[in-house]
């Protein structure tokens, strides 16, 4: 029989077999958690959902306003070689990543800001949260934008009636605003007013000075409203944060739009006029090269009309006082070469002014602190074209990086002062070659007029005043129609941008009811389940003979129940009861293990002190002396003698006095009440106990016991404590090993049998003890359904004294 787990290194093998197996999750025993603790699941599950329905209750929302534009990216539709074409924008300005940097910029922002009545938010007093009212509160503030407003501060309005209301407010250290000039100041004075007016009536206070009038509000001195003043860079800020602005796709001119804020009425209202300022400001940028275009030949104008008039009236004074109408064939002749000359000398003279026009724009100091948008003119350089287009054209795109700590902003900047620079060379270049032109044209002017002079006088005269008249005349006629053709163009000019989707509610961003409901159920669920598996994976204590198979291949033998009986020897004092045909059961198993032993040595050992080896060896001899079988139990454990305790044997002559010889064999075997069954104590404590086991007397005792009795039974002391109880084992033909439920510390158990493979311990059977059942409707359950034993033992441990019934 002993070939059963007979191998030496069997148990040791199960040690490390089983250490990587002792933080697993046990299934079988987390299924029954979880119908064991049902009730945390109806307490999670219904607070998580509670929590969530406050939340929900009482946070404030927040709504998404969204919309759509075409952004256009067009082409100039008319070609830069003329005058007045080419009012397009520049490929920098059309490009689509420019135009939404452009959009969400605090400048085009606060545009927006300014148009609307942001300013001063209306609000519904709640007891727990306050609401924004938008579009009609039921009253209306007018503030004195030159007086001095408190900035951020509820100022409370209670509706008395009709004509009245109370105002009142309530704060220590504040700050005030001037909207005329938005000057803050701080103020570190306390506040407390409550006073009464009527609506309409001027309200007056260092802090405050408005008129609020009744839009149709009622009379409710239980409702309270507020209101507050807010700083117009503080909305830019805050609107600068949650304003959002992507394509629709990646080649797509289509920009999706969206704002979220706590009233979706005001997320529309802000989107609307968002993309009205956008437009505008996109139609008035289109609108300024024209509009610079016109000044200059405004200019050019009132001086060709200045020389027209002195001329025109020069020749009709001739006319009048020579009598003379009309000039001969070569004079005319003469006339015409000298008015082509004076042409051509026109147009590079007007060519020079728009280049000395460009030398003075672009050499202004502030040239990279403004948009730019100099006035078009015809001109055949293609230098100076190239350079004017690439300065526009890097100008705004660092304009989109205005207020941007951005290193690439210092690096456009290098661009356009290069650009300008090359810009500024080429036109004083041009300048001095147009120079050149007209010195030879004048040269040549004054050659034909030479040949004028021989003429008649009054002729040569009449003939010169008219050239110049009709040279002026033309010239402000050309003016004239260009003019026209540049206002034409400036009103017909549209803005690149519309309005594809207008502004509309699109849904709450916070809070998400439904997906907050899945998480709080989730979270419900989750969260006892994480305290289920924790509490196994982090319980180091045996809970069920699963465990016990999985930590070693010794088999049980037996399971014993929790005990309520209230007395040691439940055996003798219960003899038909379930926890005395437990251990009939084990004393079963122990016969069949030992049946080739005459006089079988039993010794009962745990890993730990507690766990009940005195009270299961004590039943264990009381159940075999009830079968016939004359039966001792010797206390071996001589460092804690609990069998003394149990039995009221402290005072008697034991083992330890035998070892020593002050007594014989027979002063020291106790009978009890039960027949059969006879105690050995461990009598007084001995200072060396190991070396009294180790000695020859042991051998010497059993040899003795073997002839007198039919079962030893010996009652050791823990094997993880001490080793008395591994020179016991030895001399043992069974060990029984006991497992406390929850109790019973898992390495302890493990270390414990590894090590008794290594000292060669063989026929190991193991008990497990102290199984807690529960009594159901349909009969008892025990433990978690692992086993059919029904005991518990009362024992003693070190330092924890006798066990208590649970």
């Amino acid at each position: 029989m002993q070939q059963q787990n007979n191998r030496p290194g069997n148990l040791q093998n199960n040690l490390n077999q089983n250490q990587s197996s002792q933080f697993m999750l046990d299934y079988k025993k987390l299924l029954f958690d979880l119908l064991r603790f049902w009730w945390l699941f109806a307490i999670t599950v219904p607070l998580a959902l509670g929590i969530v329905f406050a939340i929900h209750r009482y946070s404030s929302p927040v709504y998404r306003a969204s919309m759509s534009m075409l952004m256009e990216e067009r082409g100039n539709e008319n070609s830069r070689e003329n005058m007045m074409e080419g009012f397009g924008l520049t490929p920098g300005q059309r490009n689509l990543d420019n135009q939404i940097a452009v959009l969400t910029s605090r400048d085009i922002i606060r545009k927006t800001i300014d148009q609307l009545d942001f300013h001063i938010s209306y609000f519904a007093a709640g007891r727990v949260k306050n609401t924004e009212i938008y579009a009609n509160p039921g009253f209306l503030v007018k503030i004195d934008s030159s007086a001095t407003q408190i900035l951020n501060v509820p100022i409370y309005l209670t509706v008395l009636n009709e004509q009245q209301f109370e105002l009142s407010v309530k704060t220590e250290g504040f700050n005030t605003i001037q909207y005329s000039n938005e000057t803050t100041q701080g103020n570190g004075s306390i506040i407390d007013f409550q006073e009464t007016f009527n609506f309409g009536e001027l309200i007056e206070t260092p802090w405050l000075r408005v008129v609020i009038e009744n839009k149709g509000i009622k009379s409710s001195p239980d409702k309270a409203y507020f209101f507050q003043f807010n700083n117009p860079e503080s909305l830019t800020a805050r609107y600068s944060s949650v304003l959002s602005a992507q394509k629709a796709g990646e080649n797509s001119s289509i920009v999706n739009i969206s704002v979220t804020g706590h009233n979706h009425q005001k997320n529309v209202t802000f989107l609307n006029k968002l993309s009205e300022t956008f437009i505008d400001a996109n139609l008035a940028k289109k609108n300024q090269i024209a509009t610079n275009t016109i000044n200059f030949i405004e200019e050019q104008l009132i001086i060709i009309s200045d020389s027209l008039s002195q001329k025109g009236t020069e020749l009709s004074s001739f006319r009048t006082e020579h009598q003379i109408q009309s000039i001969s064939s070569e004079a005319e002749h003469l006339f015409t070469q000298i008015q082509e000359l004076n042409t051509r000398i026109s147009e590079k003279r007007l060519t020079y002014n728009y280049y000395d026009y460009l030398d003075q724009y672009f050499s202004a100091e502030n040239v990279l602190n403004k948009g730019l948008a100099p006035a078009s003119y015809n001109i055949d350089n293609p230098i100076i074209s190239n350079q004017i287009s690439k300065i526009l054209e890097l100008n705004n795109e660092r304009l989109t990086l205005e207020g941007q700590s951005n290193p690439y902003k210092k690096e456009l900047d290098k661009q356009i002062m290069v650009a300008r620079n090359t810009l500024m060379e080429a036109i004083n270049n041009q300048k001095s070659i147009i120079d050149e032109s007209i010195s030879r044209l004048e040269n040549e002017k004054r050659s034909i007029t030479r040949q004028l002079y021989r003429l008649p006088e009054k002729e040569r005269r009449l003939l010169g005043i008219e050239r110049q008249f009709d040279l002026n005349s033309e010239v402000y006629t050309f003016l004239l129609r260009k003019r026209s053709e540049a206002q034409i163009q400036k009103a017909s000019n549209t803005s690149d941008h519309s309005v594809l989707e207008k502004p509309r509610f699109t849904g709450t961003v916070y809070p998400k009811t439904t997906s907050n409901n899945q998480k709080a159920l989730f979270a419900g669920i989750i969260l006892p389940l994480i305290f289920i598996v924790l509490r196994q994976l982090l319980n180091n204590k045996i809970t069920s003979v699963d465990e016990i198979e999985k930590l070693t291949s010794a088999p049980v033998i037996g399971h014993i129940m929790h005990s309520h009986k209230g007395v040691t020897n439940v055996v003798a004092g219960h003899p038909r009861s379930i926890i005395t045909e437990t251990f009939r059961r084990v004393r079963t198993r122990l016969e069949y293990l030992t049946a080739n032993k005459e006089t079988p040595v039993i010794s009962v050992s745990s890993s730990m002190p507690g766990e009940g080896k005195t009270f299961c060896a004590l039943n264990l001899a009381a159940v075999f002396a009830y079968s016939g079988k004359k039966t001792v139990l010797i206390g071996y454990d001589m460092r804690k003698p609990g069998l003394n305790k149990i039995l009221n044997l402290d005072d008697y002559e034991g083992l330890s006095q035998y070892y020593i010889g002050k007594v014989s064999l027979d002063n020291i075997i106790h009978n009890t009440e039960q027949e059969n069954l006879f105690v050995i104590p461990s009598g007084a404590v001995p200072p060396n106990p190991s070396e009294l086991i180790s000695s020859a007397k042991t051998d010497e005792l059993f040899e003795e016991l073997h002839r007198r009795f039919d079962v030893i039974i010996l009652d050791t002391p823990p094997m993880g404590v001490v080793a008395d109880p591994v020179l016991l084992a030895r001399k043992s033909d069974t060990l029984i090993f006991l497992a406390r439920q929850n109790y019973t510390i898992r390495e302890a158990f493990s270390d414990t049998l590894g090590h008794l493979g290594i000292e060669g311990i063989k026929n190991v059977g193991i008990l497990f003890n102290d199984i807690q059942v529960k009594r159901g409707k349909k009969g008892i359950k025990y433990g978690y359904g692992y086993g059919y034993g029904y005991g518990y033992g009362y024992g003693y441990g070190y330092g924890h004294g006798y066990y208590e019934e649970q």
